[in-house]
């Protein structure tokens, strides 16, 4: 048998040979009772050559060193619902993946795709603000109350929580060394001190020095409601220190801010 040529546009009045009938008109889809009929027939196979055997419905073709079956069935399509996706799941066998719920992300779990729900790591998942205008003032040492403050409950033990505050201080003229004190507590308990550093001017003047800012990233380790406040004193007995005592009344905000950052 002769090794296929091709195609060919034969001329009227042209000479068709024997090579012309081997290497071009047997090129087809030949049919076979059977594999043994084929190989009795075509004892020298040439790579390209097709062959069907009637008796397993399986169209073969020769490799250039073997005959192998020509697979006409296609794929399989396990898929059944809207939204599914085709994976491999052992080799080059096809396998469904249903659709996702929505919010879920592809990921890989056992060496296969499957949905889940994205990492909570590091992602803002509730945030509570308070505001504070009214002026408030203080001759102590010891902390009191600014008014701002906010309860929050975290969804997670493993959640921390970012406390912000912006808070207008000042304070009134008398001894040089006085400043704004300024805490965040949890409850009853302080857990970030800014010590006797705000609106120190070093001057025995009245001192409108404008906002503190204050910021503590807290693990409370609990699902339970959780009241973050800001607090304020004065550094020096006796000397008034202020909160939002700045301008027309009314008019400055100081305020809290607490998030809950997933884990």
């Amino acid at each position: 048998m002769a090794a296929g040529l091709g195609f060919k546009d034969f001329t009227t009045g042209e000479v068709l040979t024997a090579a012309d009938v081997d290497g071009y008109l047997m090129q087809g889809v030949w049919v076979f009772a059977n594999a043994a009929a084929r190989d009795a027939a075509v004892t020298s196979p040439q790579e390209g050559n097709f062959a069907y055997l009637k008796d397993t419905n399986v169209t073969t073709y020769y490799t250039g060193s073997a005959w192998a079956n020509l697979d006409t069935t296609g794929m399989t399509n396990p898929m059944t619902t809207t939204g599914d996706t085709i994976y491999s799941s052992s080799g080059s066998t096809p396998a469904r993946l249903g659709i996702g719920s929505t919010g879920q992300v592809l990921t890989v779990a056992g060496g296969v795709p499957t949905w889940a729900a994205p990492a909570g790591g590091g992602k803002v998942l509730q945030v509570i603000q308070d505001t504070q205008v009214g002026l408030v003032q203080t001759t102590s040492t010891s902390f009191q109350a600014t008014g701002l403050s906010v309860s929050i409950t975290p969804s997670s033990a493993t959640s921390k929580v970012l406390v912000l505050g912006s808070i207008s201080i000042s304070k009134t003229a008398g001894a040089n060394g006085t400043s704004v004190k300024l805490q965040i507590k949890r409850g009853a308990t302080a857990i970030m001190d800014m010590g006797a550093q705000s609106a120190f001017t070093n001057s025995s003047s009245s001192n409108d020095v404008g906002f503190s800012a204050i910021c503590f990233l807290d693990s409370p380790s609990t699902t339970s409601a959780t009241t973050y406040a800001i607090e304020f004193a004065s550094s020096v007995s006796g000397q008034t220190v202020y909160v939002n005592n700045y301008g027309p009344a009314d008019t400055v905000v100081s305020s809290i801010v607490v998030m809950e950052i997933g884990a």
